[in-house]
């Protein structure tokens, strides 16, 4: 498995987004440390597979586009799990699959938690994750735009702390639900994996190097 990025080129790109994350932090309540955890996590994870699925993904895409153009009764290639029918992927540094982004941007929406308008969705709410345009739109955007990868990521991590203990009040989590809503934002388990354990070790890093309070 070849590596896309060391540790140390990790921990600059998400310096780079400091100023994103926290700012997300303010407004949704998600501990910057959670996000930029998550971050370290699937960054230093990255290789050489995730860009062959990303470009199986473009592919795709780019065949629904032309089949829609010429008119085909189903525009949706009929082949979809083949080599190059690969429909979504997890994408960006957050790592994180269409259909997960747009049922956390639902999440966020039906709950009061973000705005339409400020997510600058590029379709109208609510999207729905079997409906291929907004998956299509939705993923397009993941990959390029990283600041909405991000922002998307946060608003998993919501959604998962309302999964995995009933609330999204970041504070009053002891440690154990913490890893639960990390680990929960890679797999689809209700018990603490080696991935959460890591990430809660990075979580505890990154609060610790922004001068916060002793986490749980």
């Amino acid at each position: 498995m070849i590596r896309l990025y060391g540790e140390a080129r990790t921990r600059e790109i998400i310096a780079e987004q400091a100023d994103w994350i926290c700012a997300l932090s303010r407004r949704y309540g998600v501990p910057a440390a959670c996000v930029q955890a998550i971050l370290y996590q699937e960054i230093t994870q990255l290789d050489l597979l995730d860009i062959a699925a990303d470009l199986a993904v473009k592919f795709y895409w780019l065949r629904y586009r032309l089949r829609r153009a010429l008119g085909f009764r189903r525009a949706e290639p009929a082949l979809r799990w083949w080599a190059f029918g690969k429909r979504d992927s997890s994408t960006g540094y957050a790592q994180i699959f269409a259909y997960v982004a747009i049922n956390a941007i639902n999440f966020a929406l039906e709950r009061g938690i973000a705005e339409e308008a400020e997510l600058l969705l590029p379709a109208a709410a609510p999207l729905h994750p079997e409906e291929p345009e907004h998956l299509r739109l939705i993923w397009a955007r993941l990959h390029r735009d990283r600041r909405f990868n991000t922002l998307c990521a946060a608003l998993n991590l919501l959604a998962a702390a309302q999964e995995m203990t009933g609330r999204i009040d970041f504070p009053g989590c002891s440690a154990e639900e913490l890893k639960l809503i990390l680990t929960r934002y890679n797999a689809d388990v209700r018990h603490v994996t080696a991935y959460g354990e890591r990430a809660y070790r990075m979580y505890l890093e990154y609060r610790q190097s922004s001068g916060g309070e002793d986490a749980p």
